[in-house]
């Protein structure tokens, strides 16, 4: 359940427009918002307008509820945007001619440092994330979650987050368990804008590097899994993740120890039998080495990963057959890395510790971090969302369905034993932009299939990986990858490569022009080679001159014995 507790920009870009209205104590919604009235639904900016809303600085919850703003849009022409801060140029991609500007915040820090300046300061604040914690999460979406098979919800909490550990109402109706997520560390374990700290660069040292942030890491745990605890919903919440994304160049001393730490003291308040998950810090093959393998003490235990194909761009210009393949090698194999009780001859699978792969979704070719930008500069300009009403082809469909399926196979990795399942990523979304991130959409449009029961592999009722790989329709015209390749600045780095024979080899790879440049075409090249044939002519050169010496009978003087 991301984007309800702890705010996700590309989640619900929405919640991060701040407008002066916001700030004067309107809770007017943009259009197409989610959450917003039934009668606002299909409305544009321009068709309603707010009057103004409470502006002294006594503004409380209940007067914010109380006022008409609530149930009116946002007027483009009054709501000027809140654009608070200067962007910081991306890591995981890099476009030509990139330039710094101004925009709305961009993480649950920025978003509460200008939330704070409202006329009423916290009480204004809380009355607008309030709002949101109130109508993003509805009792029908966990009535159609259970009818989807799903059972477990993993709920994203960040430090300094809504001090509330309730779970949502209705999850035991449903018998729908929780697994509360540690989301976002003091100091930020990755630097990534989920974690609440946007850094503009991807490090796990504003974390790990300040012992003071990892003493506060736990004592934040340990307050959580007490409130849970004193709650009693220990029947509910019943499993915990410790650290989302932890990145790879975390002091791996630090980690497992703070790791060994979580795991002592959640078991200690929530009892032997809770389930708890920790970050394979992007390589899983480091915990393969006896990490929680004890039957007895690291019994449901699980190492997460997320593996995703947007966040390359090799992946995003995969065909739809590249895709699927990459599934059944690249990621399968991945599942099968860790976790061992012999590494490395890894035959037999950990009585402690097992695999999950607690993020996934059915993205391909668009990336977040790149088109989230775009929409709220159009939130700014235009005072509504681009691609609300976004709709899907049937033949984009008929391959979410193929790439999904693969996925849930490949992740179960039934034949190996060292994997528990998974959990899809995101439950819903705002709008139309990110819909292959939307599980519920899915259901609706039948490209995401019905989860089999528990006691039921995918592999069964699809078929194997290869099986689905091979009905895939390789028609190249449902990749719509974004941001296009021929804006991009092909002298940085792009993301990673993929180098499997399955992947590479399919006929239908299209021939285009831009994309990663031939090694014949890298800036570097040029230089590289004018030195080496200068080096090679000079070498040459003196060879010759050599020869020539020696036919005329004269002796190099470092050859004289």
């Amino acid at each position: 359940v991301g984007g309800w507790l702890m705010a996700e920009r590309f989640i619900t870009p929405y919640l991060f427009a701040v407008n002066s209205c916001h700030l004067q104590g309107s809770l007017c919604w943009y259009p197409g918002q989610v959450g917003a009235p039934e009668h606002l639904l299909g409305r544009t900016a321009n068709t309603t307008s707010i009057t103004s809303a409470a502006t002294n600085s006594t503004v409380s919850l209940a007067e914010g509820y109380a006022s008409d703003s609530i149930n009116t849009l946002c007027d483009p022409n009054v709501c000027q945007p809140k654009l608070t801060v200067k962007t910081k140029e991306p890591n995981d991609y890099h476009e030509r001619h990139w330039k710094s500007y101004m925009d709305y915040p961009v993480d649950e820090y920025t978003l509460g440092q200008t939330l704070r300046t409202a006329v009423g300061g916290l009480s204004t604040a809380q009355a607008y994330m309030e709002r949101h914690w109130d109508t993003f999460l509805t009792h029908q979406d966990l009535k159609d979650l259970k009818a989807a098979g799903v059972t477990h919800l993993r709920i994203p909490i960040r430090v300094g987050g809504r001090i509330s550990y309730e779970p949502p109402n209705g999850v035991e109706a449903w018998a729908l368990k929780i697994w509360a997520d540690l989301h976002g560390a003091p100091g930020s374990e990755n630097g990534f804008d989920n974690s609440g700290s946007y850094l503009g660069v991807s490090t796990c040292h504003g974390w790990d590097q300040n012992p003071a942030n990892v003493q506060r890491t736990v004592d934040i745990l340990t307050d959580i899994a007490q409130a849970i605890l004193d709650e009693g919903l220990k029947d509910v919440v019943t499993g915990f993740g410790v650290l989302n994304e932890p990145f790879v160049d975390c002091d791996q001393n630090i980690v497992r120890n703070y790791y060994n730490n979580a795991l002592t003291i959640l078991r200690s308040l929530l009892g032997e039998h809770v389930s708890v998950f920790v970050g394979d810090t992007f390589r899983a093959t480091r915990f393969n080495d006896g990490f929680w393998t004890d039957a007895e003490m690291h019994h449901d235990t699980y190492l997460d990963s997320h593996p995703y194909h947007v966040f390359f761009e090799q992946g995003r210009a995969f065909t739809p057959r590249q895709h699927i393949a990459y599934v059944c090698r690249h990621d399968s194999n991945d599942v099968r890395l860790c976790c061992y009780d012999d590494p490395p001859q890894n035959t037999i699978p950990s009585k402690g510790i097992s695999r999950i792969i607690g993020e996934w979704s059915g993205a391909y070719d668009a990336l977040p971090t790149a088109m989230t930008p775009y929409l709220m500069k159009q939130i700014a300009a235009n005072g509504e969302a681009p691609l609300l009403n976004r709709t899907l082809s049937k033949e984009r469909k008929a391959f979410l369905r193929n790439f999904v399926e693969a996925q849930m196979v490949a992740y179960e990795a039934r034949d190996e034993g060292v994997s528990s399942g998974w959990l899809f990523w995101n439950f819903k979304m705002e709008g139309g932009a990110f819909a292959e991130w939307d599980f519920l959409r899915g259901i609706r449009e039948e490209w995401m299939p019905p989860v089999p029961e528990p006691t039921v592999a995918s592999e069964d009722v699809y078929g194997s990986c290869l099986d689905i790989y091979n009905k895939t329709n390789d028609d190249y015209m449902v990749v719509n990858e974004y941001p296009d390749p021929r804006t991009l600045d092909w002298n940085q780095w792009q993301g990673w490569g993929a180098d499997d024979d399955l992947v590479m080899s399919d006929p239908n790879i299209p021939d285009v022009t831009y994309g990663p440049n031939p090694w014949y075409l890298r800036g570097w090249l040029l230089p590289m080679c004018l030195v080496v044939a200068c080096v090679a002519l000079l070498r040459l050169r003196r060879i010759v001159v050599h020869k020539r010496r020696e036919k005329l009978g004269y002796t190099e003087l470092n050859e004289l014995k």
